[in-house]
């Protein structure tokens, strides 16, 4: 297909004044919201990224759909690099070609749909962002490592990094139900009544399906077999997919698994080199995610006794539904609170730290419902020996303080934010 009559398709409010509404869907995450607004008030690159399936373009659309309503219907430009492969200037010059509006010269919001797909396009949008301040950049990217890292290098103050997460539990309440929540509180046993299914399918297609089978092979198709099959080869081209494949299904498996590369290399007859390159293009890829061993030096925490986590726990669950529920808590927690650090001391352990310097909590999730004195040992050796102000047991009961411990119900984390729940 030429470029110009997939602008044509892709661009339908040119002629009909409006985004369809199956594109622009009625819901509205809050993520849209900050995006639309640094929009209208900077003109840096706006760059979307998050894990496939969590709703990008769908945002893009929904941007579009209220800038209709205050700029010339061509002045607004969609293109998604899955169909071809092309240089952001042909792509500009056959709109201005269909369109007749001189994109050098006008005001022009440009959305560029998988943009790692196109290899250089970091110093494409550089030079086009410098020479055409006319123009606003609006782009989106399942490769989220690798855009970070390639705005940094290309970009540097011209871009904000938008990250477009799974779900929230409020977020997947709203969705299943069609009902904006405007006071939690209020919704709170309903929400929390839905803990297990969102677990589960935190993905804004997913919110009605029941079916666990088509949500299981929603989430290996659709999800964690592009990625792998599609998206990881596109980037890298040198990929060992039956590797890939092994290592996903090894650390879904058995989620906060000390990662052993040496072990990983004798257990798949790879050497270590690739077992290491292959770790970090599913960490790339938002399969997985590693965090490290706290330290006082940075230097002997990057490397020893690192935990390795799928992403989001439902990608496992999808893959092996009877994983152990304390694993389950532990996993959507790391996740939802992007936790980046454990602590393990010999037999001493704590699954999480929030906060840096001086100033560092430590978190251990439980999925009881009732608190024992056991389960914050090593909490308060932790606050005892590097000074926290408190720690936080998360766990399936009531709020209680105790001492430096406060325990809080993972759903309260869930519905209002650690802060909040917390009391902070």
């Amino acid at each position: 297909m030429e470029i110009d009559e997939a602008l044509i398709l892709l661009n339908g409010w040119w002629k009909s004044g409006r985004v369809k509404i199956e594109l622009a869907k009625e819901y509205r995450r809050p993520v849209l919201e900050e995006a639309y607004k640094l929009i209208k008030t900077y003109k840096e690159v706006v760059i979307l990224t998050g894990l496939r399936r969590v709703g990008k373009t769908t945002i893009m659309y929904q941007i579009i759909d209220r800038l209709l309503k205050q700029v010339n219907l061509q002045n607004i430009i969609y293109f998604a690099f899955d169909y071809g492969v092309v240089e952001i200037t042909s792509i500009l010059n056959a709109y201005q070609k269909v369109t007749g509006v001189n994109w050098k010269e006008e005001k022009i919001y440009l959305f560029l749909d998988e943009i790692q797909v196109l290899a250089n396009w970091a110093s494409q949008i550089k030079l086009l962002y410098d020479a055409f301040p006319n123009v606003r950049f609006i782009l989106s990217g399942s490769a989220s490592l690798l855009l970070e890292r390639r705005a940094m290098d290309s970009l540097a103050g011209r871009y904000f990094l938008i990250d477009t997460p799974v779900l929230s539990i409020n977020e997947y309440y709203s969705l299943k139900h069609d009902r904006v929540i405007s006071n939690a509180k209020l919704s709170e046993t309903d929400i929390g009544l839905e803990l297990e299914s969102y677990i589960r399918k935190p993905f804004p297609e997913l919110a009605k399906i029941n079916d666990e089978k088509m949500v299981c092979d929603y989430i290996r198709e659709s999800i964690v077999s592009k990625i792998i099959s599609q998206d990881l080869l596109q980037e890298f081209g040198k990929v060992d997919i039956p590797m890939l494949n092994s290592l996903v299904e090894i650390f879904f498996y058995e989620p906060g698994m000390i990662l052993n590369v040496d072990s990983l290399s004798k257990t798949l007859a790879k050497r270590k080199q690739e077992v290491e390159r292959h770790i970090y293009m599913l960490e790339f890829s938002k399969l997985i995610r590693i965090i490290n061993n706290y330290r006082p030096s940075m230097l002997s925490e990057s490397r020893k006794l690192r935990k390795v986590y799928p992403y989001d726990i439902s990608l496992a669950l999808a893959k092996n539904p009877s994983i152990e529920n304390g694993k389950v808590i532990e996993t959507l927690i790391i996740s939802r609170l992007n936790i980046k650090r454990y602590w393990r001391d010999g037999p001493k352990e704590v699954d999480g730290l929030l906060g840096n310097g001086t100033d560092i909590i430590p978190v251990e999730v439980k999925s009881a419902s009732i608190l024992r004195d056991d389960y914050t040992k090593n909490l308060n050796y932790f606050i005892s020996k590097f000074k926290s102000k408190y720690g936080v047991l998360l766990y399936n009961g009531k709020p209680v303080n105790a001492g430096k411990i406060r325990a809080i119900d993972v759903k309260d984390v869930l519905i209002y934010g650690f802060d909040r729940a917390v009391g902070e």
